[in-house]
Parts: C-alpha cells; sequence; structure tokens
C-alpha cells in the first residue's frame, strides 16, 4: 500500500501466477545445456524453442540461451520467430516446418530461415526474395521417413535441388535438415534415416556447393553414433529441460553419452482454494459421480481442465505438505479437488506440487531427497506423452534464476 492508502495496481499476469504457475529453473537449463554440449562433441547447438517453447516461455528462454552463447534458435513457424525477433532476439532463426504463402513475406521481413522441401516453396521464396531485392536464406528440409514434409522419393528430391540451384540468386540455402522418426525407440530403423540423410546431404552439396551444413540429430539422436556421424548441427528441445523419453537408457549411445546428468528443470504448483470435510456420503461435481465417504476432507486446487489437467481421478495425485493427495471426481474448468485427509494442517493459500519437487513455504525445494512429482509419471496419469505434458499444461510460467551476463561458449563456428 502506498502513502496515501491506494494499494497499487498488480499486472494481470501476476493475477492469474498467485493462483498456479510453472516454473522453469535457469540454473537447470544451462547445466542442461553444457551436458548437451559435451555430448554433441564439438557439433553446434540450435535449441528448438517450438510452441512457445513447449509452453515453457520461448522469449524468457531465448534470451537465457543467447546469453549462454548459442548461436542459433529453431521454431515451427514464422509467427513464433516473429515473436522472438520483436523481442530482440538477434541470432539467425531457422522456421522448420513449412509455413503458409501468406506468411513467406514476413519470413524475409523478420530475417527468418524458411524450410523448403518442394519446388513450390523455392518458387514462393525466390518471388519475395526478387520483390525485396535481396536474397532469402533458406534450409532444405529433406524427408528421410518422417513423412510430414518433403518429396519421399529420389527423383523428387532432385526436382528441388534442380529449384534451388536455377533460384540460386534468390534463395542461398545454409544447410540440409531432417527429422528422425524412431530415435528415442528404434536404433535400427534410426541407422537407416541417418544413412539416407547423409546420401541426400552429400547430393544437396554437388548441386548447391560444398558450404552447406547438416542437421539431423535432435536430444535422442545424440545416443546413435549412425545419427551424428555427418551432422554439424544438434537441435535439443526435451533435452533442455532435463527431460528424456523412457527407454533412452536402453539405447546404444547411452554409455557415453552424458545425458544421465541431465537436470529437470520444470515445476508446477498450485493453490488450495478452500476446503471441507464431507459429512455425508455423496458426490460432488457437474455429475456427482465420484461418491465421497464421510470424513473425508477435500482441498478445492485451482487447476482444472482449462489448464490441462484431463486425468481421470484417483489416477492423478499433488503432493502437499509432503503427502501424496489423489484427485477425487472430475476436473472442472479452473478447478479440482483432491483428498487431503492425510494432511490434517492443510490450509487455503497452501502451495499443492503437481509436477517437480514439493517446496517448502518461502519457495525453496525441500532437501533431503524429498518427494517429487516426475514428469514421467504426471504424463502417465494423463495419458500424454513428455512433449504432450509440458505443452498442455497451460499457466503462467515464471523463469527463475535468469541472468543478463553472457557466457563463453565453445560454438565459435560461424552461424548460418
Amino acid at each position: 500500500m502506498t502513502g496515501t492508502g491506494v494499494v497499487p495496481r498488480r499486472s494481470l499476469a501476476s493475477l492469474a501466477a498467485a493462483r498456479l504457475e510453472k516454473t522453469v529453473s535457469a540454473d537447470a537449463v544451462r547445466h542442461n545445456l553444457a551436458v548437451l554440449r559435451a555430448a554433441a562433441g564439438g557439433r553446434r547447438i540450435m535449441p528448438v524453442l517450438k510452441g512457445d517453447a513447449y509452453g515453457l516461455g520461448a522469449p524468457a528462454l531465448a534470451d537465457l540461451l543467447v546469453a549462454a552463447g548459442v548461436p542459433a534458435l529453431a521454431v515451427d513457424t514464422v509467427a513464433e520467430g516473429a515473436v522472438l525477433r520483436e523481442h530482440g532476439i538477434g541470432v539467425p532463426i531457422l522456421v522448420m516446418d513449412v509455413d503458409v504463402a501468406d506468411n513467406a513475406e514476413d519470413c524475409a521481413r523478420y530475417r527468418l530461415m524458411p524450410a523448403v522441401a518442394g519446388p513450390e516453396q523455392v518458387g514462393r521464396h525466390s518471388a519475395v526474395a526478387r520483390r525485396r531485392g535481396e536474397p532469402v536464406t533458406a534450409w532444405l528440409r529433406t524427408n528421410v521417413g518422417f513423412n510430414r514434409f518433403g518429396p519421399r522419393e529420389e527423383r523428387d528430391v532432385d526436382a528441388v535441388l534442380d529449384g534451388l540451384h536455377r533460384a540460386r540468386a534468390a534463395v542461398r540455402v545454409a544447410g540440409v535438415f531432417a527429422h528422425l522418426s524412431s530415435s528415442a525407440t528404434d536404433p535400427g530403423e534410426t541407422a537407416e534415416q541417418a544413412e539416407v540423410f547423409r546420401a541426400r546431404v552429400g547430393r544437396a552439396r554437388a548441386v548447391l556447393g560444398g558450404h552447406l551444413t547438416a542437421s539431423l540429430a535432435a536430444t535422442h539422436g545424440l545416443l546413435h553414433p549412425a545419427a551424428l556421424r555427418g551432422t554439424d548441427w544438434v537441435r535439443p528441445g526435451l533435452g533442455l529441460h532435463g527431460l528424456l523419453l523412457p527407454g533412452s537408457r536402453d539405447l546404444p549411445g547411452w554409455a557415453g553419452s552424458g545425458l544421465g546428468r541431465l537436470r529437470p528443470a520444470v515445476a508446477v504448483r498450485a493453490r488450495v482454494l478452500d476446503l471441507l470435510t464431507v459429512t455425508r456420503a455423496e458426490g460432488l461435481g457437474y455429475d456427482r459421480s465420484a461418491a465421497v465417504a464421510p470424513g473425508r476432507r477435500l482441498a478445492t486446487v485451482a487447476i482444472g481442465f482449462s489448464r490441462g489437467l484431463t486425468g481421470p481421478a484417483p489416477a492423478f495425485t499433488g503432493l502437499l505438505r509432503g503427502r501424496s493427495c489423489p484427485m477425487v471426481g472430475r476436473p472442472g474448468m479452473d478447478c479440482a479437488q483432491f483428498d487431503v485427509t492425510a494432511v490434517p494442517d492443510a490450509r487455503p493459500g497452501d502451495w499443492m506440487t503437481l509436477l517437480g519437487p514439493e517446496r517448502t513455504g518461502d519457495g525453496a525445494a525441500r532437501g533431503g531427497g524429498g518427494p517429487v512429482r516426475t514428469a514421467a509419471d504426471v504424463g502417465a496419469e494423463l495419458g500424454l506423452t513428455l512433449y504432450e505434458l509440458l505443452a498442455a499444461l497451460r499457466m503462467p510460467v515464471r523463469l527463475e534464476g535468469a541472468a543478463p551476463a553472457a557466457q563463453g561458449d565453445d560454438e565459435s563456428a560461424a552461424p548460418p
């Protein structure tokens, strides 16, 4: 309160964050970047910030990563790249998905590097370059089995290369990249796709020039020696946040990768809004389908299906004062109920931990190996992959421990 007795106005974001929030540890992200750099063995790192960095706040994370010395970033869409440019990010940005023709002009205006995977896309970016009187820098996206963008057959690949060769004055190709379809699960298929990729890169260099760089591996690609051969850039996403899909330890490159040192960087918590004790056997919520026995104590918690909480009760649980508390009934739009009978000292305003280590009242993580809600457990309870989980939990994000000071890095090679 000010001296005039007027309460200062709070930001709209702070109003939402007072109820629930995602936090991302800047220290953990920096640590994970160092782990990924070491695993990449001198290859350059191009962090992927698609989907608002998996729902974790792309502008703030871009600031952190650029300060840590990454030479380029990747997104999925022109709009995502434009957000980073408007935020002041100046490093090269690759737009990995083929965007609509209507966005080609803005792609050039924001100095983004579009993916081109077919002759029509070559033509659209070439036309923009001619109108603007300056060349567009692009990457060739080749299809080695992911089968989302680009031709699969070699004759169609040749048609794209021929179009790029003819448009070389307007469209300057910086590199070639592809997505692996099963790098988290299938070493054999990954090795086959890596072999196709290396052959495609060789053909592209023969047509467009030996300067082309190559990027195949993302986080799980680091666990496949075959995917790293001939790769100049690694494009990690999930690994930046300390997460790997189940089965990663069984992949051929695990032993020497060092990825076991990754640290989970993300936590989610929500406030207890109210408490009630059930006095008679009855249901609760919209359809009252969940029967609750007399004497049970329920906490109403500030997270619901509008924020991504879609799991069925009682599979989903939260941590409150060191105890696991199961969800009861179906979640509402902005709140859900949890059985806190085992937590007699629970109070309105308490934070319930839904992902990550439980924290003390002052916000610090509990020491001594206290209870943790792992991303793997939460994803299993909600029926989501780790990728889906981070993006599905839609709520305010706070980057903890970010510092503006630039850090040294070992990626001195010129960016694309």
